[in-house]
């Protein structure tokens, strides 16, 4: 028997073990996969498809290992929200922060921010829980969000009836505010590459502006289009379809393109977009169900049921890896694979 013959008979092993063999089988049949080469990182990929979530488990976090580009292709395609389960909750962070009025997570630092109702800004470290820094804004009106950029560096501060600020977290000095004022404030959202950031203004006016100059370099009208809009990141919003309840739009914002529509549950339900584009979670005001759904096709992929029966917001870490599930009570939970 050739060195190929053995091969061959081994990787038909593996072949009929994924096929016929029980949940152990398999999985040591994907660890021995990785012994035949290209043949074996097909069978690997195929197993995301497996009937056994087990099986899918184990063959998504072989496949991290893989440089290939057919394996980078195949983890974009799947949906890693099938092994997510709770974690762990954050009881009001500490004694300390009795009523969080706003905050956001930085997954990469472990670091949390919180903003309490006298407008207190905290920097926190998710593993010591103790505060990094504080420093406290100017404004005399409490800020209801919080954003920060994904250089690490920098935060934003907005107030829905007001405006927003920016600050460097490092230096905890102010970079600049925003000179409009407006009686509906509602989003900041940050580029990818941190150097600016999206200021949605009434509902309807979207304005980027350059960080490092503090001034407004692009904008359009959601009025013009006739929407208003409930949700804003820095390459997408979403807004209801008019005449059609519960069904909502998701666009380009910046080639004022519809990517997909969906049909979301309850009344103008919780949404987050993943940092890939690839996955909006609609959680509901009214219960703890959070659905998981594919951008491109507009197709439901799965549920998730929190502990919270009032879901107020949700966050996905940049990674991918966690998702944060704040209630109407300041508690967040943390959920992941």
């Amino acid at each position: 028997m050739t060195v190929n013959d053995a091969a061959l008979g081994g990787i038909e092993r593996v072949k009929q073990l994924l096929t016929h063999g029980k949940v152990e089988e398999k999985i040591d049949a994907l660890l021995d996969a990785f012994e035949y080469g290209e043949a074996g990182l097909d069978l690997i990929i195929q197993a995301l498809q497996n009937s056994e979530v087990d099986v899918q488990e184990a063959a998504y976090w072989l496949l991290q290992e893989s440089t290939e580009p057919k394996t980078k292709l195949a983890l974009q395609l799947y949906n890693p929200y099938l092994f997510f389960e709770y974690l762990f909750t954050i009881e009001r962070y500490t004694d300390e922060v009795c009523r969080i009025a706003c905050v956001d997570i930085n997954q990469e630092l472990q670091t949390l921010v919180t903003c309490n109702y006298d407008n207190i800004v905290q920097v926190w470290n998710m593993q010591t829980k103790r505060v990094i820094c504080t420093f406290q804004p100017e404004a005399t009106k409490e800020f209801d969000q919080i954003a920060i950029a994904p250089n690490n560096r920098v935060l934003g501060l907005w107030n829905c009836n007001d405006y927003a600020e920016v600050w460097d977290l490092k230096t905890k000095e102010k970079i600049f505010s925003t000179h409009r004022r407006s009686d509906w404030f509602w989003y900041i959202a940050f580029s990818p590459d941190g150097q600016s950031f999206l200021n949605a203004v009434d509902g309807e006016i979207f304005e980027l502006w350059d960080i490092q100059i503090g001034e407004i370099i692009f904008y359009i009208s959601m009025f013009e289009l006739g929407h208003n809009f409930i949700y804003s990141n820095s390459q997408v919003l979403i807004t209801p379809e008019q005449g059609f309840y519960q069904k909502y739009k998701i666009w380009d914002w910046q080639t004022q393109q519809v990517i997909c529509t969906l049909s979301l549950s309850g009344y103008m339900p919780v949404i987050t977009v993943s940092h890939d584009q690839r996955f909006l979670l609609s959680g509901s005001r009214e219960n703890g169900t959070i659905k998981v759904w594919n951008i491109p096709t507009g197709y439901e992929l799965c549920s998730l049921t929190s502990h919270s029966s009032s879901i107020t917001r949700l966050a996905i870490s940049s990674d991918g890896q966690r998702l944060f599930v704040w209630s109407g009570d300041s508690t967040v939970e943390v959920w992941g694979i």
